[in-house]
């Protein structure tokens, strides 16, 4: 029986993945000129269908996308062979590769290093496979091991292990690892810590920062809105006034500071050690400010300790449909009672430029139970969400499928040229001007393959053919079914879970909630149609299918959860008509 190979390359960052021929072209060359070769050994032993690369990744765990992909194709038996050119590229871990050996048994699929080439059938094939995989686990502990020795040495000389300077330092010319006081900005440090001892507050501390255009410092690897914006927010306030590196001190593995210190070793420990710059805040300064923070924390906890738990049931996937941005859940005291509310968060000083503002919290999620309870389980309504489905997968995907098709032949194209000339190069001595020409041609086709397989890997990730509908609405059905069951025992905590098991995302709009769906944990996304724009923050891994449009304005005050047919948005609330709209809830966003 043909196989059917997948061939599989990775190279980590050490290895200097930009290399092409002493790695990823490197790689894929040895396969395929060792499958061209067992072909002529053996009429049709097998067919390439797919190279998985992951460039860049380590193989300490299988966290890499192309290793992920492979591993569904073999479930999916689209391959049967993983085709590797040493046991190294594939894992370095002795748990991992365990799972990875019962994965390919029981979907009856094999793999094969052109290196070790042991054979796993007999029992001292299977001690050899283990011994090389323990082997690697070895070198690669060793080799973080001695990097983690080697940054400790250097923070105990109260160095710095890269990153951006903090306010107030510049990064010294001469040497990067050391800090040189910025005398301008360390004015600034100093009227920050005096600030907080005057006001006794963060919140009241940022927004006299902000209001007083003192901006952070610019940081062109940080994209975080504040950031850019340079504004002040609590929790930067809180960790400039909490940094030693102001009092001239350098704290090592800061990330271990709640760990017990018996349970590390010794170069993983918390330790304070004298830094290599001179301070620029007072050491009684600073202590009283911590001092300060403390007691405010001491006094926050109690407050919260004492106050009642509220549960918001649509936090967390409760998003505005204008700005994209999370709706928290928030309550406030009236004169009799709580009043709870979906909200914008938002911080010291930013204005919120949102025609959305705050919902009543108990009409959302009314809407959203009732919609469960009653609509989503009647007779035909799955249907016509698995048609709007079908209708929004249908906009492109004639138009996907053709371009993935183009850019798969001019991989293959390629490849085969890349081929052409690793054979000429291989006829050159090292050194030769004929030889670096060579090199540079190969060069220029590697960059050109990675830049084609990337667009295939996103047209992959984005396309519409990779779905079956009728398996979406039957995992949507068995939520619910799940939902109707647990909901009215369940607690506050629980009954969050079961809707977070059903609804990917809402979108809140001044015409009611656009309600997305997951396609389940497994499925590839497929992406929304070419007029919408899709919301930042989007798990790659959970496809999101809007199934409402906006409403026809309604008989009663406000508009409600809807369900309408048709893939485009582009139709405004009065364009639509009553017979569009599928199904209705009383619904009022103020």
């Amino acid at each position: 029986m043909q196989h059917k190979i997948g061939i599989y390359v990775r190279v980590s960052t050490e290895e200097q993945s930009q290399i092409a021929d002493g790695s990823l072209e490197s790689q894929q060359h040895r396969v395929r000129s060792f499958v061209e070769v067992k072909n002529l050994q053996e009429k049709n032993w097998g067919k390439i269908v797919e190279t998985y690369i992951d460039d860049g990744y380590s193989a300490k765990n299988t966290n890499r996308p192309a290793y992920q992909r492979m591993l569904k194709d073999i479930r999916s038996g689209r391959i049967s062979l993983i085709l590797i050119t040493d046991l190294s590229r594939l894992s370095r871990s002795i748990s991992d590769f365990c799972v990875l050996l019962k994965d390919l048994e029981k979907y009856k699929a094999k793999f094969l290093s052109i290196k070790e080439q042991f054979d796993t059938s007999t029992p001292a094939g299977e001690m050899m496979i283990f011994n090389m995989i323990n082997l690697a686990q070895f070198e690669r502990r060793q080799t973080s091991e001695r990097i983690s020795l080697n940054f400790h040495s250097r923070a105990m000389r109260g160095l710095v292990n890269g990153g951006s300077p903090i306010l107030g330092f510049d990064k010294d010319p001469t040497n990067p690892g050391r800090l040189v006081v910025n005398e301008d900005e360390a004015k600034m440090i100093r009227y920050i810590f005096d600030l907080y001892l005057e006001v006794g507050s963060l919140s009241q501390t940022t927004k006299r920062l902000n209001d007083e255009k003192i901006n952070r410092k610019a940081n062109e690897k940080q994209t975080a809105r504040h950031v850019a914006a340079g504004r002040w927010t609590v929790v930067a306030v809180q960790r400039l006034l909490k940094n030693f590196a102001y009092v001239g001190m350098r704290e090592v593995n800061k990330g271990n500071i709640d760990e017990q210190a018996s349970s590390l070793k010794a170069w993983q420990q918390y330790q304070l050690v004298k830094a290599s710059w001179p301070a620029i805040v007072d050491k009684k300064v600073f202590d009283q400010v911590q001092k300060a923070i403390e007691q405010a924390k001491e006094s926050e906890r109690k407050r919260i300790s004492g106050s009642e738990n509220r549960v918001f049931l649509a936090s967390g996937f409760l998003r505005c449909g204008h700005c994209h941005r999370a709706l928290f859940g928030q309550s406030a005291h009236g004169r009799n009672q709580v009043h709870r509310y979906y909200a914008h968060k938002t911080s010291i000083g930013e204005k919120l430029d949102c025609p959305i503002r705050r919902i009543p919290a108990d009409e959302v999620e009314n809407a959203i139970i009732q919609y469960l309870d009653q609509v989503i389980l009647s007779v035909g309504h799955l249907d016509k969400v698995e048609t709007n489905i079908e209708k929004s997968l249908g906009v492109n995907q004639s138009a996907s499928v053709a371009k993935k098709e183009q850019v798969e032949r001019s991989i293959s194209k390629i490849t085969g040229e890349i081929d052409s000339v690793f054979r000429i190069l291989s006829s050159f001595t090292d050194g030769s001007a004929g030889g670096d020409l060579v090199r540079e041609r190969l060069q220029t086709l590697a960059v050109k393959k990675r830049d084609l397989e990337k667009e295939l890997e996103d047209l992959v990730h984005n396309g519409s053919f990779c779905v079956d509908t009728k398996e979406v609405i039957k995992v949507i059905e068995e939520r619910v079914l799940e939902f109707k069951r647990g909901w009215k025992k369940a607690t506050a905590i629980l009954q969050k879970r079961l809707l977070r098991k059903i609804f990917h995302q809402l979108f809140l709009t001044e015409c009611g909630l656009d309600v997305y769906y997951p396609l389940g944990e497994d499925s590839k996304d497929c992406g929304n149609d070419s007029k919408t724009k899709r919301p930042s923050g989007v798990n790659p891994d959970g496809l999101l299918f809007p199934f409402r449009r906006p409403a026809v304005g309604l008989p009663f005050a406000g508009s409600s959860i809807v369900t309408v047919g048709g893939p485009d948005r582009d139709r405004t609330c009065d364009a639509l008509t009553a017979s569009q709209v599928l199904y209705q809830l009383s619904y009022r966003p103020t």
